[in-house]
């Protein structure tokens, strides 16, 4: 829609989330026809009851490829968890056989080792966002936006002048890379053979471990996109699917230095480590 003021709300949020630097990222307000969900100063966002429309509302001086990036790595997955589909925070990379996710906190390296896989022979699928289908065979990885944001230095040390930079997202800065020749994506639906949450930097070696029981599923919970916490309904599906989710798919934790020159390593002990939990 056309570009709107951001008016006041006369009623409080009933969610919002703030950086650690006290500075609000997003509001989220009940309305007559579903949510409203607001990011100051970029763009709202009506949602409606179900999940199945969404309506975007450009702030002053917000530009299209923003917006676009809103939608979907924050509003579609959001969306989407009110039609009771998984989402979760992740990078997505495709290994033999199909594909393994990295969840984490925001600066925990996610898109930087999705890069470092997508330069080093395999192909990324989504660098925000991960879509999962669930299936008889097990869970299956959607792709989203074919393009990776990454930190300059991140940028310097492990992509250089290869790659193409696609115009800048006004909420972020952080470098966009769309994929091209050396900077590789998938765009087909990969089986999910398993996921790796991304934890201890201030490490010496590369350290992986199994996950199980209650804290495997709570893992999963944590790092995943839902639109209304207070929906009681939605959320005991939610947490069935999630359980369900983190039963298929093997998940483990993954410790490594985070030095650039440390990562084809990293590489390699992921691989080994989906072989060996396949066989």
């Amino acid at each position: 829609m056309p570009v709107r003021p951001q008016e006041a709300v006369a009623v409080a949020p009933f969610h919002e989330y703030r950086f650690d630097d006290g500075t609000t990222w997003s509001e989220f307000y009940r309305s007559d026809t579903g949510y409203l969900l607001r990011f100051p100063g970029l763009a709202d966002f009506e949602v409606s009851t179900d999940g199945t429309e969404v309506i975007a509302h450009p702030a002053e001086d917000c530009d299209e490829t923003t917006v676009e990036h809103l939608y979907i790595n924050q509003l579609m997955p959001l969306a989407l968890s009110r039609q009771g589909r998984p989402a979760f925070h992740a990078s997505v990379v495709t290994v033999p056989g199909g594909a393994v996710a990295f969840l984490g906190k925001t600066g925990m390296g996610k898109s930087t080792l999705a890069a470092s896989f997508a330069l080093g022979g395999e192909r990324f699928l989504t660098d925000d966002s991960l879509l999962v289908d669930e299936a008889p065979g097990g869970c299956r990885a959607l792709p989203s936006h074919a393009s990776l944001r990454l930190w300059e230095d991140s940028v310097v040390a492990i992509v250089g002048d290869r790659h193409l930079r696609a115009d800048s997202i006004s909420y972020s800065t952080k470098t966009r890379l769309l994929a091209g020749e050396g900077l590789a994506y998938c765009d087909t639906p990969q089986p999910l053979l398993a996921a790796f949450f991304l934890r201890n930097e201030d490490v010496t070696s590369i350290t992986i471990r199994d996950t199980s029981g209650s804290s495997r599923c709570m893992e999963w919970i944590e790092h995943s996109f839902l639109l209304d916490v207070e929906d009681k309904e939605l959320l005991s599906k939610h947490f069935e699917w999630t359980h369900r989710i983190s039963e298929s798919v093997p998940t483990y934790t993954l410790d490594y230095p985070r030095n650039y020159g440390i990562l084809p390593e990293v590489r390699r002990a992921v691989l080994q480590q989906v072989t060996h939990g396949r066989d």
